[in-house]
């Protein structure tokens, strides 16, 4: 009987949080809308804009997103539905697992691997070598050094409960990220173009050198399918590396205190910090792998992982407030972007030149 109970209130619960949820989403999927059909618009009367800007649906959705949310605001009663932007994106990447079978990952290669992990292993050394020039707490730069070199806000949310940050610290560290991911977000793509690069290297760049994982995907769409598609595998390549990141990031945290260090759990502490939409992905890659998908269902996928994209983007666009971006404050924002921009300036240089792409 009691238990009858539990399950009518979760389900109650549950169908609240949805009926709560609809107005957002609406606004959301209206956005999502405008940018595909702007894009045809712009791409089909102003050619030239077009080719020169690459104002795809992916840049427009967050645009007019952001229009939205710093002019007229979004009235309360839609806030509940612009909280999917995560599970839109992480939906997303899993059903783009269809677009790939484990030969295509393969390609990426040990390669790859090791460029991946020296870069994100090698940010968190500079930060925290570079923060001893700035007045901050240990716990605020574990924060910024996790999310400036794995995937941002995941990163931070990972990362702030093992340092024992304070709940400001991880908004500032949000903040920055998101400040810094905006600026990349708009101005790789030109760079891209500006040094020449393919499609793949630049999926490549942006997977390692972009902070934020919907930023990432946002960035290599908005330079063309094949950049979008492997800038997802290099995020992936970044993404399991987060809980050894974090991890990396706590010791170095908790070097002056040998203690709390020695009682932490390594091995649980990687698996209880493991990304599980990765499995999700790498099931959905095997699947293809062994045939299960027609070309059809194939086609099918391509077009729900667009759409999941873009509702994510929009979603993103319309939580994007340029006051939080001004809290964030000085110090917090000049070493994430010394660090960042650091980062990506390394990355380049090794996709443009060394690595076989």
């Amino acid at each position: 009987m009691a238990q009858t109970q539990i399950s009518q209130a979760q389900s109650q619960s549950l169908s609240a949080q949805i009926a709560k949820a609809i107005p957002g989403l609406i606004l959301v999927v209206l956005v999502a809308i405008a940018a595909s059909w702007a894009e045809g618009y712009i791409k089909g009367n102003f050619k030239k804009v077009y080719e020169i800007a690459h104002l795809n649906y992916v840049l427009l959705a967050i645009i007019f997103g952001m229009v939205i949310r710093n002019t007229v605001g979004v009235p309360s009663l839609l806030e509940p539905g612009l909280k999917y932007s995560t599970i839109l994106t992480k939906t997303g990447i899993v059903v783009m697992g269809t677009k790939y079978t484990l030969a295509s990952l393969v390609k990426v290669g040990t390669t790859s691997m090791i460029f991946i992990a020296v870069t994100l292993f090698g940010t968190v050394a500079l930060m925290f070598w570079l923060r001893k020039r700035y007045e901050m707490t240990d716990s605020l730069a574990g924060c910024l050094a996790s999310g400036f070199s794995v995937c941002g806000v995941s990163a931070t949310v990972a990362t702030g409960p093992a340092v024992k940050a304070k709940g400001q610290e991880m908004c500032y560290t949000i903040a920055t990220i998101l400040i810094f991911g905006l600026l990349a977000l708009f101005t790789f793509p030109a760079l891209g173009h500006l040094f020449g690069l393919t499609e793949n290297q630049f999926g490549a760049w942006v997977g390692v050198g972009i902070v934020n994982s919907a930023q990432v995907l946002a960035a290599g769409m908005a330079y063309g399918e094949q950049a979008g598609l492997m800038a997802g595998i290099y995020n992936m390549g970044r993404v399991v590396l987060l809980p050894f990141v974090v991890l990396y990031v706590v010791m170095l945290v908790l070097k002056n205190d040998s203690k709390a260090a020695g009682e932490i759990n390594k091995s649980q502490f990687v698996m209880d910090k493991f990304p599980v939409f990765i499995v999700a992905f790498l099931i959905a890659v095997l699947a293809n792998t062994a045939g299960m998908f027609s070309k059809e269902e194939v086609k099918m996928a391509n077009t729900f992982m667009t759409w999941a994209f873009t509702l994510g983007f929009a979603s993103i666009g319309l939580t994007t407030k340029f006051s939080d971006m001004k809290a964030a404050g000085k110090d917090g924002i000049v070493l994430g972007f010394i660090v960042g921009f650091a980062k990506a300036a390394f990355a380049l240089v090794v996709v443009k030149f060394f690595l076989p792409l």
